[in-house]
């Protein structure tokens, strides 16, 4: 999802049987999953998620009286116990560690450190930031509201990908990298739980791999509030192609290509620029990782 400057994105939280969550861009609305290590999969149950909501209004009301707050080189964790913005901050740096060394941003520093709000429970939360019922997280601004539940770390490694993502493209995050935005907010999900690695790789297996979407269709998609089929497909494929461009390229080469798409590179030439003996176009990687997803 794309990040903006004053729109705000709700992340639904799934029932107890199943591990779908919609997320919807700052600018679109976008149904995407994220997953939980503590509960079991049920991937008939996804079929009949609500859509996520997009809140046109912001400011949300803070934590009441006696919340405490944990700051670290990254983050400003605010939560009602010491333990708990404990626990939050040092899993957001652990997750801010493995997104930076995926991008390969070693030299990027963040112009000031995230916020992140810990409600105590959902009926706090939704009431102090207007949100559906159904809502588990929402981002506004450089924050992340969520509140206690088991699938708080994959909010987090999801929504913390864009944040990052958006801050160094700058005004180059546009919607024609829409697909390489949400792709590697997947990517970063599975990394997060191999629960997550489990659903996306079946979908991937079941809807993409014997018939991908061509390249120039997927680039030009902005999926808007669609449960359809073949939303989740193109989610499970840029989650997919992000990682193979990492995983085949190199993050060191990646940084370089997301650094050539800021300086105002077309997308040939900054792959050209970056992929050095992998690519040179943007045919060429398409090219590449159809062989490999038919290994």
């Amino acid at each position: 999802m794309t990040l903006r400057s004053k729109n705000t994105q709700s992340l639904q939280l799934p029932d107890s049987s199943t591990l779908r969550l919609f997320i919807a861009l700052r600018l679109f609305i976008i149904p995407i999953i994220f997953f939980s290590g503590c509960v079991s999969l049920n991937n008939e149950a996804f079929q009949n998620e609500p859509p996520a909501s997009q809140a046109i209004e912001s400011p949300y009301t803070g934590l009441g009286p006696g919340a405490k707050s944990k700051e670290t080189i990254h983050f400003l964790v605010k939560a009602y116990s010491n333990e708990t913005a404990e626990k939050y901050s040092l899993l957001c740096e652990r997750h801010y560690q493995r997104i930076m060394g995926d991008m390969g941003m070693y030299s990027f520093v963040p112009s000031r450190p995230y916020n992140i709000v810990i409600y105590k429970n959902a009926s706090e939360y939704i009431s102090k930031t207007v949100q559906p019922e159904w809502s588990g997280g929402i981002t506004y601004g450089n924050a992340i509201l969520i509140y206690e539940h088991e699938y708080a770390s994959a909010i987090l490694a999801h929504e913390m990908t864009h944040l990052i993502f958006n801050e160094f493209m700058g005004l180059s995050s546009g919607p024609e990298l829409l697909w390489l935005n949400e792709g590697l907010a997947v990517y970063e999900e599975m990394r997060s739980d191999p629960k997550a690695r489990n659903i996306y790789d079946n979908r991937f297996a079941r809807y993409v791999a014997r018939n991908p979407i061509g390249f120039s269709q997927m680039m030009s998609m902005s999926p808007l509030d669609d449960k359809s089929v073949f939303v989740e497909k193109w989610y499970a494929q840029v989650g997919n192609l992000a990682e193979f461009m990492i995983g085949k390229g190199g993050s060191m080469s990646f940084y370089i290509f997301l650094k050539k798409l800021k300086e105002g590179y077309n997308l040939n030439d900054a792959i050209k620029e970056a992929f050095t003996g992998h690519w040179t176009n943007i045919r060429e990687l398409e090219k590449s990782w159809l062989i490999s997803i038919r290994r």
